[in-house]
């Protein structure tokens, strides 16, 4: 934490912040990790790579190596601006750190996370944009010392109208070599200049979702592959991202390349980004909300790299500031910031591919469990599709963006994952209901087993119900039901609001005769009812048919239906469904209503 500034509030920081200088001019709670700038910077490799989560704190982290790097180009030499901005941070305690690397170097920063487009000439576009800022920022290096064709280089980056037709794409791509190359000649007895790029993946990313990976892929080969590899005009390259690619053609032939991931042993940058249980507790007794720490730890908790535990800076800032501004801060329940922070859909367009076995799987996490997962950290995005994801790539990717992490670690590739919190268990809750809810095959065959099961036609109704269980990944968290059968229970549950506009009442758990009937419905008009009772066979052995004439037995035994002829249907089903794993029995039996003789 920085020491107070008199002058100025010290503001609660909020989800966003992400510019250090706008942390140490404006009074913002800063947590200091300052002390990680030596790792990260002076290591032996001249390429590093370090991967964590979105949401993270890459950014501020890129952000404060600039600021402590970056030299006065007006000023060589001088330093006191950065002596400023780090004023009491933990770097200094190191001063021949400070004194050999302090404002000492040319830096070329960029962010790639805002490049995006629909298609390739649109993405392209955006990061000719990006591009050009930057350029824009460098157009002081223009002056006698260069040569025409660098005078007209300069130019074409720096204008925009000119950069963003995608003819000029061989000038995007040269753009990064060049500008480096410009401030070692400018600086020619100073130091090389340093190169950060903040998440160099995310167009990439972008890029395979949307259908155009091949010639983006060319494109950030030729912007980033010739910096990094063979260009002498730099002294470091540093970027950050999610995923690690090491395929990617950008990296093809870089044998310097030093990668730090979620999955690194021991390194000393595992809590450079992300904030820990301590600092974490010190901003909360800061601003007076200590009570509100272990709902923040349930919540925002429990990321595991490096063999250290932290937590998602954007959540904590985001639950803060809504602590802070609220009126009555203990009526308010933390919220799913991390999710709603970005539109990355690779939950929900994988379910419609999820096999048995990854189904299973969700069920698990989503109990609180752990399951093994091969990782191939070398997956490229070029082998990535949205629409055909292997289930490896599938996992591969929930862990590197942080819907996931490391729980144990196994042999060679296969580890042991876990959802981190309560917040990206809701983040899947949300992805895998909005699928169901959505998804227009999904509901039809929802919509044909509720015609079945009226109809009492236990045989097509088994069926449709095995073919919907293949992939099915239930979120029911029932406690008066047996773990098992809260799967089969959110299974029935979700199909009924799937199919919703075909059926009038829907009661979940309703009470009825001398007891509760696991699910009670009726038809649009009322006219048929269907009543069912679910048992989950836990001995291997036993007769699904069987299991699921006993919940008729205890339909009848216990009442459930009798009211509902009463009540006015015509017709009212009694319906026994039996489950074990991604199988089932049904059995239906009608109820038909008592008849007043004259």
């Amino acid at each position: 934490m920085t020491e107070k500034n008199q002058n100025q509030p010290r503001l609660v920081p909020k989800a966003g912040d992400e510019d250090f200088v706008t942390f140490r001019e404006n009074g913002i709670y800063y947590v200091d990790k300052t002390q990680y700038l030596k790792p990260l910077f002076a290591g032996t490799d001249s390429r590093f790579l370090l991967l964590r989560p979105r949401r993270f704190g890459k950014t501020l982290t890129m952000s404060t190596l600039r600021r402590f790097l970056e030299m006065d180009y007006r000023n060589p030499g001088d330093t006191s601006r950065q002596q400023e901005l780090f004023r009491g941070l933990k770097v200094t305690e190191d001063r021949e750190f400070c004194e050999e690397h302090m404002g000492r170097y040319p830096v070329v920063s960029l962010s790639l996370k805002g490049v995006k487009g629909t298609g390739f000439v649109e993405a392209y576009r955006s990061l000719a944009g990006t591009i050009s800022k930057l350029a824009q920022d460098f157009r002081w290096l223009d002056g006698p010392e260069l040569e025409e064709d660098e005078r007209d280089f300069l130019n074409m980056l720096i204008k925009y109208k000119y950069l963003r037709d995608p003819a000029c794409i061989d000038y995007v791509g040269q753009s990064l070599s060049f500008l480096c190359r410009l401030l070692r000649k400018r600086f020619s007895n100073g130091r090389k200049p340093v190169l950060l790029v903040d998440e160099y993946d995310v167009p990439l990313q972008k890029a395979a979702v949307g259908g155009y990976y091949e010639p983006m892929s060319e494109l950030i080969g030729s912007l980033l592959g010739d910096v990094l590899k063979t260009n002498d005009d730099i002294c470091k390259g540093i970027l950050t991202g999610c995923l690690r690619a090491t395929k990617e053609g950008i990296f093809t032939g870089l044998n310097n390349l030093s990668i730090d991931t979620v999955l690194t042993r021991r390194s000393s940058l595992c809590t450079a980004i992300g904030f820990t249980p301590a600092e974490v507790r010190t901003m909360f007794d800061y601003y007076g909300l200590g009570k509100f720490y272990e709902k923040a730890r349930e919540w925002y908790d429990g990321y595991c790299i490096g063999g250290e535990d932290l937590f998602c800076p954007w959540d904590v800032a985001s639950y803060v500031e809504a602590l802070s501004d609220d009126a009555d801060p203990d009526t308010l329940e933390p919220e799913s910031y991390w999710n709603n922070s970005s539109n990355t859909p690779v939950i929900r367009e994988h379910m419609p591919h999820l096999n048995s076995d990854d189904a299973d799987r969700m069920e698990v996490l989503l109990a609180g469990g752990n399951i093994e997962a091969e990782v191939d950290e070398g997956m490229s995005y070029g082998t990535i599709s949205m629409n055909n994801l292997s289930s490896s790539q599938f996992w591969n990717i929930l862990l590197y963006t942080g819907y996931l992490t490391l729980a144990k670690r196994g042999s060679r590739r296969t580890h042991e994952l876990r959802i981190p919190n309560e917040e990206v268990r809701s983040c899947f809750r949300y992805n895998i209901s909005g699928y169901y809810k959505g998804k227009s095959e999904y509901v039809t065959l929802a919509r044909k087993l509720i015609d079945q099961l009226l109809a009492g036609d236990a045989v097509n109704a088994a069926r449709s119900l095995r073919t919907l269980l293949r992939g099915f990944v239930s979120l029911r968290d029932n406690a008066t039901k047996a773990p098992h059968e809260n799967f089969y229970h959110g299974f029935l549950n979700g199909l009924l609001a799937a199919a919703g506009d075909n059926i009038s009442v829907f009661k979940s758990q309703a009470e009825a005769g001398s007891g509760y009937a696991d699910i009670i419905f009726s038809s649009y008009d009322e006219s048929s009812a269907v009543v069912i009772e679910v048992k989950y066979a836990s001995d291997a052995k036993a007769g699904l048919q069987d299991l699921a004439s006993k919940a008729i037995a205890q339909i009848e035994e216990k009442g459930y239906a009798a009211g509902l002829c009463s009540e006015g249907s015509d017709r009212v089903i009694e319906c026994g469904i039996a489950f074990r794993g991604r199988n089932c029995a049904v059995r239906c039996k009608e109820l038909l209503p008592e008849v007043d003789e004259e």
